[in-house]
Formats: structure tokens, C-alpha cells, sequence
């Protein structure tokens, strides 16, 4: 593109010089400012082909940000979880972790979960869990999700849960939820579903607790 404008210029001005060299002393202003203004006009012309392409790459980098649920992308969660059995058994938990997109609306990840466990019939629990969840978001609109969701984990506590139960035990847990455009590629979760707390017979008394349980998450891709 350089070369080019470089020797269209050079045609320009060796022309101009030639109709200066015949033209008469009346006609050569109105020859020299033909070229002038031929010249301006070239030089406005490039410019903008040059701001053009520097301003490609950018809009690009803007276009390619992943869609939500795009196949392949990734995003860290953070967030909580309360639950009930509606009865003596009590749990609070602060959660984290990360999801992949290994389809499109299709996630599985990792969260941990760090909590309490409130026991009327017992001394209450600290708690630490990890656990692997699935999302399906089934249902998409321009802003918003409705997805089902299945996990699996395990969770510590300090104390055994229920009283008569035993201190590790297994987390199965299932629910639905939507998902709501935050802006700035953030999401916000909030669910609803049943979460079970349970030995799977490990020990002798197996007692378990079914909880109804409320979550809520902050997605943002990284």
C-alpha cells in the first residue's frame, strides 16, 4: 500500500510539473492547487485505511469473547448453599470451584465447600466437602438459563452427623436452578434442591439426613 501511494504521487507531481511548463502564467496557480488538493485528498484517504486496520484487531478481541455455555469454556464459581431437613438437622456452607464446558450448555466441575452443621439432637459440626457437580442448561434465553443439576462428593465433619451417625460421609445432591446475565460476562446461580448427607452403610448406624437446599453462585470466566 506504501508503494503504491508513493508512485501514484510521483505520476502526480511529474504531471503537474508538465502543465505548469506549458501552462501560461494566468493558468499555473489554478493548475498547482489542482494538484495540491489531489495530493490532500490521498493523503486523508490513506490515513483512514491505516486508523481501519489498526482498529480491527480490537474489535476481534471484543468479538471473540465466548458466549455463556460456549463449548470449551471455562469460568470460576464462588458462592453458598443452605439447607434443612425441616427438622433438627441444620447446614450452612461458603463454596468454590471452577466448571468446564465440555459441550455446549453442558458443565463439569469442581467445588468445595466449607461450612456448618446445626444438630438439635447433638453437638453442631464444622465441615469441609468436595464434590463434583454436572449442569445442563436446558432452556436459554438472551439473558437468562433454566438448567438441572446433578452432584457427587464427600464432606468431613467434626463432629458425626447425626449425632449417632459417623463424621465422613457422602454428599449426593440434585436440583434446578437459573442463571442470570450480570454483565461483564458474569453470571449469577440460584437454585433449589435436595441434598443428602449419609455413611452409604460404612458404619453400623446409617441415619442420613435429607435436606432441602437453596444455593446461590457468581460465575466469571477466566
Amino acid at each position: 500500500m506504501i508503494t503504491r501511494f508513493l508512485f501514484g504521487h510521483i505520476i502526480l507531481v511529474v504531471a503537474g510539473m508538465a502543465m505548469l511548463a506549458d501552462a501560461s502564467p494566468l493558468s499555473a496557480a489554478p493548475v498547482e492547487m489542482d494538484v495540491l488538493s489531489i495530493l490532500m485528498q490521498d493523503r486523508d484517504v490513506a490515513a483512514g485505511e491505516q486508523a481501519d486496520s489498526a482498529a480491527s484487531p480490537n474489535d476481534a478481541a471484543v468479538d471473540s469473547s465466548p458466549a455463556y455455555g460456549t463449548a470449551g469454556s471455562h469460568r470460576w464459581l464462588i458462592g453458598g448453599m443452605l439447607g434443612s431437613d425441616l427438622g433438627d438437622e441444620k447446614m450452612a456452607y461458603v463454596s468454590g470451584g471452577f466448571e468446564w464446558f465440555a459441550i455446549e450448555d453442558f458443565s463439569i466441575g469442581i467445588q468445595a465447600d466449607l461450612g456448618w452443621v446445626g444438630q438439635d439432637a447433638g453437638a453442631d459440626a464444622a465441615l469441609f466437602g468436595l464434590g463434583v457437580m454436572m449442569r445442563w442448561h436446558f432452556l436459554r434465553y438472551e439473558n437468562w438459563t433454566m438448567y438441572g443439576e446433578l452432584g457427587i462428593g464427600l464432606a468431613y465433619a467434626t463432629e458425626p452427623v447425626r449425632p449417632s451417625g459417623s463424621r465422613l460421609n457422602f454428599t449426593p445432591q440434585a436440583g434446578v436452578g437459573f442463571s442470570f446475565d450480570l454483565g461483564e460476562d458474569a453470571r449469577l446461580l440460584v437454585g433449589i434442591g435436595w441434598y443428602h448427607f449419609s455413611n452409604a452403610r460404612t458404619t453400623p448406624t446409617n441415619l442420613g439426613v435429607d435436606a432441602i437446599a437453596v444455593t446461590g453462585l457468581v460465575s466469571i470466566p477466566f
